[in-house]
């Protein structure tokens, strides 16, 4: 009898493991709405049978729609594993996208979450596929990046890219992703406040999914349509389409998605008249939101709450439901920053800058083969005349001929060894302030952590500042005026740092300091000495309310948290935001970062 058992059992392992990894791609998307908990348990035993060992494109795809289900589910469990086996398979088998899927999934779970910082998720992914031979890869690639805008709230940024991709999908004849892309389009009609515009994409959309019969799909846009419905004066049409939404994602398991159709069909209910039932089921789905701490849906819920008490004349009851949602509207915002998107701005244009510098260094390249051309030519020409002298007269004239020839070959390689200097110095250097550039600074800081230095008594420091309120130093005063502020400024602090230190330019009105062995205590003293010597400079012509100060970010590298060029800027640019953070005009080192945000709470504000 045991023996059967165990059969039995292994007999239904298997089998779940054939039928997930017998499950083709469309087939899991369907199901990834229509029975999310179902392909989770499906592609989890395939992947524990080892079904996929021999099928890295079909483990990819098993864990990109099982990844799509926990989303629609709120499995966070299911999402974390999908993405570190996606991180795995692009790190071990270089596949690129593999690792996109991984960075999409990871923005579309920090989005539900509420948390901005996804969408830099979904452009980092996006950048691995813009670029892909592929054109259903890059399609992909620009939806998905629509998708993250849209679940932000970001519509104007959205719509062209959902644009683009409902174009790219219609040439590939993808109805599904086709639809997908008007389904987004639509809600960014409807977030800008283009109601009949939005039914129309929603309406294309629905027409879609029929057409490739994924009825979950259809019934879940129907409940977007409904919102069109309602605020367009025609709540019973709302309420048959968000009511079959209803149905359908209480039996897929899809509680998020329910209570948004619930919250639609409260709406309708009190556009009808029917104030009681209204007032109960939004009570109902208030409850349910509490109980799975759905921070981002609670707090419309709370408000939709407040409004219907207040009109019914219950007080009391608006007045706690209004209180609870500013309160968790508060909790779940007061530590959200943009600072991800910025950093990622950032990083587009630091790449920007890299390819201008790889031109300018072919361009030399260019310019040094064609050197070596003229040197060869000149040795060449040499060598004939040395053969053809067979006379006095002909080893005169030779012999003025070629000296001409080097005096002129000399002063061109003279001329042609200037230039070449003066291009390199300008690609490591900064034109208008004339401290080291961007570039100059990484080659400079790499050189130093690659020297070996059995000396490691006083530790290198990088000191990251940036002018406080620049923006509107330039805003009232011009950019010429701008420029003066900083060369003025630039060349102060080219007296308080001296030998200690080598500035450079990392972008704007950003500067860094790179301190080899220098220690942390004179580090800090040098923060100082910089910091108080902008504070009290004066400018020359300067308006009598002009103030200028920095902001400091101190880090010293120190091997572990501080253990590559990346990782030391990143820890003096946390320290120098923790440093604005605090009120500017300031130093702060990089081990105290989260002490002092920490302190600041949420008075911090992005910006110069």
């Amino acid at each position: 009898m045991g023996k059967l058992l165990l059969a039995l059992v292994l007999w239904g392992m298997l089998a779940a493991a054939w039928a997930a990894a017998g499950l083709s791609p469309v087939a899991m998307r369907t199901l990834s709405v229509s029975d999310p908990h179902g392909l989770i348990a499906k592609v989890r035993a395939a992947l524990d049978s080892g079904a996929y060992l021999n099928d890295p494109g079909g483990e990819r795809e098993a864990l990109w729609w099982m990844g799509h289900a926990g989303v629609n589910v709120s499995d966070d469990a299911a999402v974390t594993e999908a993405v570190a086996r996606l991180k795995s398979l692009g790190s071990v088998g270089h596949d690129k996208l593999a690792q996109s899927y991984a960075g999409f999934l990871t923005a579309d779970l920090r989005i539900a979450r509420g948390d901005g910082g996804g969408v830099s998720d979904a452009l980092q992914a996006a950048a691995l596929q813009l670029d892909s031979p592929d054109p259903a890869h890059r399609a992909l690639a620009k939806f998905q990046l629509c998708d993250a805008y849209s679940m932000a709230g970001q519509y104007h940024h959205s719509q062209p890219l959902c644009q683009q991709a409902e174009a790219a999908f219609v040439a590939l004849h993808d109805d599904w992703n086709q639809a997908q892309a008007l389904n987004d389009e639509g809600n960014n009609a409807y977030g800008l406040g283009d109601y009949a515009k939005a039914g129309t994409f929603y309406q294309q959309a629905r027409a879609l999914y029929d057409k490739v019969g994924d009825h979950s799909q259809m019934l879940m846009v129907g409940d977007n349509l409904a919102q069109v419905y309602l605020k367009q004066g025609k709540p019973s049409q709302a309420i048959v389409l968000s009511r079959a939404s209803l149905a359908d994602e209480r039996a897929a398991g899809r509680e998020f998605d329910a209570l948004n159709s619930q919250y639609d069909i409260a709406r309708a209910l009190d556009a009808m008249g029917r104030h009681k039932g209204a007032m109960d089921l939004i009570a109902s789905t208030v409850d349910e939101a509490r109980k799975a701490h759905l921070d981002t849906e609670l707090p419309d819920l709370l408000q939709e709450q407040s409004r219907m008490a207040e009109r019914d004349g219950n007080l009391k009851l608006a007045l706690a439901s209004s209180r609870e949602a500013f309160a968790v509207m508060h909790k779940h915002w007061s530590d959200s920053l943009n600072s991800q998107q910025a950093e990622l701005a950032a990083r587009y244009a630091a790449r920007e800058k890299e390819i201008r510098i790889r031109e300018l260094e072919r361009n030399n390249q260019i310019k040094n083969l064609k050197l070596q051309a003229a040197q060869a030519d000149v040795e060449r020409n040499a060598m004939q005349l040395r053969r053809q002298r067979t006379t006095l007269v002909a080893v005169l004239v030779a012999t003025t001929g070629l000296v001409v020839g080097l005096v002129s070959l000399l002063l061109l390689l003279r001329s042609q060894w200037r230039h070449a200097r003066e291009l390199r110095r300008q690609a490591l250097e900064d034109p208008l302030t004339g401290v080291d550039n961007r570039r100059g600074f990484f080659k400079r800081a790499q050189a130093l952590l690659d020297t070996r230095d059995s000396d490691r008594s006083r530790l290198h420091a990088l000191l990251l500042f940036d002018f406080d309120y620049f923006k509107r130093v330039n805003d009232r005063y011009g950019h010429p005026f701008g420029d003066i502020v900083l060369n003025v400024s630039l060349q102060c602090l080219r007296d308080v740092v001296g030998g200690h230190g080598r500035l450079a330019r990392l972008g704007g009105e950003e500067f860094v300091v790179l301190c080899p062995h220098l220690g942390g205590t004179a580090a800090l003293q040098l923060a100082e000495d910089m910091r108080a010597a902008i504070c009290a400079l004066v400018f020359p012509n300067a308006p009598e309310e002009l103030c200028v100060t920095i902001s400091i970010g101190m880090a010293l590298f120190d091997g572990t948290r501080c253990h590559d060029v990346g990782s030391w800027l990143r820890a003096a640019d946390d320290a120098m935001y923790a440093a604005k953070a605090r009120g500017r005009d300031q130093v702060v080192v990089a081990h105290r970062v989260n002490q002092l945000l920490n302190q600041a709470g949420a008075t911090a504000q992005p910006g110069g």
